[in-house]
C-alpha cells in the first residue's frame, strides 16, 4: 500500500499580511476554516491508509501461521 500524495503534503495555513484590513481578517477566517477541514481530511486519509496497511500485514501473518 502506498500513502496517498494528499496525506504526504504539509497543511497550508493562511497568514495575514503585515497590515491586515477587516477584509483580510474575514478572508483569513474563512480560508483557515477551509484549510482545517482539508488538513483533517488528509490526516484521516493517512490514518486510514496506515490502519489498512497494518490490517493487511496482520491478515498475511495469520495466513502464513495457519498454513504451517
Amino acid at each position: 500500500m502506498e500513502t496517498p500524495a494528499e496525506a504526504q503534503r504539509p497543511c497550508a495555513i493562511y497568514l495575514l499580511p503585515t497590515a491586515p484590513t477587516q477584509a483580510d481578517l474575514e478572508i483569513g477566517y474563512v480560508t483557515r476554516g477551509a484549510q482545517i477541514v482539508a488538513c483533517n481530511a488528509a490526516r484521516a486519509l493517512a490514518v486510514g491508509t496506515h490502519e489498512a496497511e497494518h490490517g493487511l500485514a496482520d491478515r498475511v501473518t495469520k495466513a502464513v501461521k495457519a498454513a504451517r
